[in-house]
């Protein structure tokens, strides 16, 4: 067993010394959540306390990280005035965006004959977790399957999108930025913003436009593709 005060301690503890780790070595794979995901699943592992109780007894970090979302909007309304022309162009990014990601995953999931509940679940995954959730329980999807995706995206994005991004010739911070937000939420516009300021602001705006196009769109896409196939 572990009680809130062990749970919450060593989590954040265990985050603060990352956190040093990736401001020493500045590389992607210091990622302070990758590397706190990995260590803390061998911690619970080899201690055979079950997730359950981990999860209960972090239940504080987990509210106060809802909240803590709230911050990203801060570089957003600092880079206002920047972003006001583009904010038809960012839409229109977030909207082929969202609409490529679920096209390929539904695509994905008939090439492989996932059964329908899968398909279901993986079909809203660039955005928040509760976005995520919502969207997935109107389309009869598996919660668990969804969330667990979703933080693997936004990691991955967060580890690995800024160069991917540099590789393919993106430079622009702007440019990364609205690709991160689309893409990784609100992990990726962390990373975002620990890259540029520019870059962060863009991502705040292409992540939030994200989560109100996928609650209102991906539902209907995911209609129209099932009649299509049918």
């Amino acid at each position: 067993m572990i009680n809130m005060l062990m749970g919450c301690t060593f989590t954040l503890v265990l985050f603060a010394i990352m956190r040093r780790v990736n401001h020493r070595w500045r590389s992607p794979m210091f990622n302070p959540v990758l590397l706190c995901i990995v260590l803390i699943s061998a911690a619970l592992l080899l201690s055979n306390i079950d997730y359950i109780d981990y999860r209960n007894a972090t239940t504080p970090i987990s509210f106060f990280l809802e909240i803590a979302v709230v911050a990203l909007a801060v570089p957003l309304y600092q880079q206002l005035h920047a972003i006001r022309p583009y904010l038809i162009l960012i839409s229109l990014s977030s909207f082929l965006g969202i609409s490529c990601a679920t096209i390929t995953a539904f695509m994905l999931c008939q090439w492989f004959a996932a059964p329908e509940p899968l398909m279901a679940s993986l079909m809203a995954l660039s955005v928040t977790t509760p976005i995520t959730l919502i969207v997935t329980d109107t389309l009869s999807g598996i919660p668990g399957v969804a969330a667990i995706m979703v933080i693997l995206i936004g990691v991955l994005g967060g580890v690995f999108g800024l160069a991917l991004l540099t590789l393919a010739g993106v430079t622009q911070p702007q440019a990364k930025g609205v690709a991160l937000g689309v893409t990784c939420h609100a992990i990726g516009t962390a990373a975002a913003m620990e890259y540029h300021p520019a870059a962060g602001a863009f991502a705040s705006a292409a992540m939030i436009i994200s989560a109100v196009i996928t609650a209102s769109w991906v539902p209907v896409l995911f209609t129209l593709l099932q009649g299509i196939i049918s």
